[in-house]
């Protein structure tokens, strides 16, 4: 009797940085390979960092026909999940390979849903909260480009987020956006647009998920205009890769205009034999009477979109480009054992979230004393500046499960948020700290 042998075809992590900041505060992803592997054996040991409490991983579309038909398997891990495959067994040169034992067409793509369970995931999470358009995002092997990691080089990352898009003129950003200027990486420290570099931060490209990824919809939905914005003209065009337009949608208002209904199901809405508008990728021009036109990057596919769901992972066995391939060239597995018996792994995709920056604000009824005032100012400014009776951090600082207080020259430690609900006020995101007896702000 034949032996059955499966191997892990691919892997996918969920890492999200407020459940692996460590307690000195810094960020999981500044830290080496070796370095991670420890944090996470350390975490999964104790029990405390679990992506099935966290999140709903589950196959969506023909992903379950498609497991069935090629005999792959889906295992769900404490970091995410993983697909096996059956395999058949061949010794080249000193090496071990493995060949799935059923052909896996280049037409096959495997998709699963992502969908929080934890509370609060929007506030913990950077991630837009009020976005122009009711896209999710899409997280994808095709056509990514090489991750390099300057903290490891010589490690090969496989993040599925996209690289972060450049700043528009006449569009405007949350706080926590994070953007490319001209090679320099910046995150919004409050909500702005591109055009104040005091608004935005220095920081290093980690390919956290971002508003590029942000780009599947139906076929039908709505966008939405600020009242503030006083739209009353626009044209919505709608345009394939090839920059060829499919179809324009004009909109005149005698008020301002606030929220339209665009249907991209067809190419011609008033001819009943129009040709519809199939699934794939498209660009979005938005062209009004009141600021530059904008242009958003569209996957339009009803089959896959849920507005219930965070996002999409789609795997595909078309990308043949290094190192995002499911497949070598001659469709092996990229796992193996080398001629030196070393074990190749499988590759292992990164879905990479990173947590929230809000300004922290310290309240207390009662104001804060000039003590307060002179041990704190290092990190907090009063407010207002006479009898104060707020404390406001000068700059953000990120949300961790993890609690990482600020720290006042080596001897005083500042109070970190009790809940990580957040408070949106004008141009940016707070965090509450009430100063109590119970809880004061000063501690040695």
């Amino acid at each position: 009797m034949s032996t059955i042998i499966f191997k892990r075809l691919f892997e996918v992590r969920v890492l999200h940085d407020y459940f692996l900041t460590s307690v000195d505060g810094s960020s999981f992803f500044d830290k080496t390979e070796i370095e991670k592997d420890d944090e996470i054996s350390k975490k999964l040991t104790n029990k405390i960092y679990d992506v099935q409490d966290l999140f709903s991983i589950e196959p969506v579309g023909d992903t379950i026909k498609r497991m069935s038909e090629y005999k792959l398997k889906i295992a769900k891990t404490a970091l995410g999940f993983f697909i096996g495959t059956e395999v058949k067994v061949e010794n080249r040169a000193g090496e071990t390979l493995y060949k799935p034992r059923f052909e896996i067409g280049t037409d096959v793509n495997l998709t699963f849903s992502i969908k929080p369970t934890v509370p609060l995931f929007t506030s913990i999470t950077n991630i837009s909260l009020r976005p122009p358009l009711p896209s999710i995002y899409y997280l994808t092997n095709k056509g990514k480009d090489k991750f390099e990691d300057p903290i490891d080089p010589t490690h090969i990352a496989l993040p599925i987020s996209n690289k972060t898009s450049s700043p528009q003129e006449g569009k405007t950003y949350e706080m926590g956006a994070v953007l490319d200027f001209a090679g320099t990486i910046r995150e919004a420290r409050q909500y702005t647009d591109g055009t104040d570099p005091n608004h935005w931060d220095d920081v290093a490209e980690k390919r956290f998920v971002n508003d590029a990824d942000r780009v599947l919809l139906p076929h039908v939905f709505a966008y939405k205009f600020k009242s503030s914005q006083n739209v009353t003209e626009v044209d919505f065009v709608l345009e394939n890769e090839s920059n060829t337009v499919i179809k324009t949608i004009s909109k005149v208002g005698t008020e301002v205009l606030e929220t339209i209904r665009l249907d991209f199901t067809k190419v011609d809405d008033n001819d009943p034999d129009s040709d519809a508008i199939p699934a794939g990728m498209y660009m979005l021009k938005v062209k009004t009477n009141v600021f530059p036109e904008i242009t958003y990057q569209l996957y339009l596919n009803d089959v896959l979109y849920n507005r219930n769901h965070l996002a999409i992972i789609d795997i595909r066995f078309d990308e043949k480009e290094e190192p995002y391939s499911l497949l070598d060239a001659e469709n092996f597995l990229k796992t193996r054992i080398d001629a030196a018996d070393q074990k190749i792994s499988h590759p292992v995709y990164e879905v990479r979230f990173k947590n929230r920056k809000t300004y922290w604000r310290y309240n207390n009824e009662g104001g804060f004393s000039e003590d307060d005032v002179d041990a704190t100012s290092a990190f907090l400014k009063p407010d207002p500046i006479i009898d104060p009776k707020k404390l406001v951090s000068e700059n953000p600082k990120g949300l961790t499960e993890t609690l990482v207080p600020f720290i006042n020259g080596g001897t005083l430690v500042l109070p970190h948020p009790r809940m990580p609900a957040i408070k949106i006020e004008k141009e940016r995101i707070f965090s509450e700290i009430f100063i109590n007896k119970s809880n004061r702000l000063l501690n040695n």
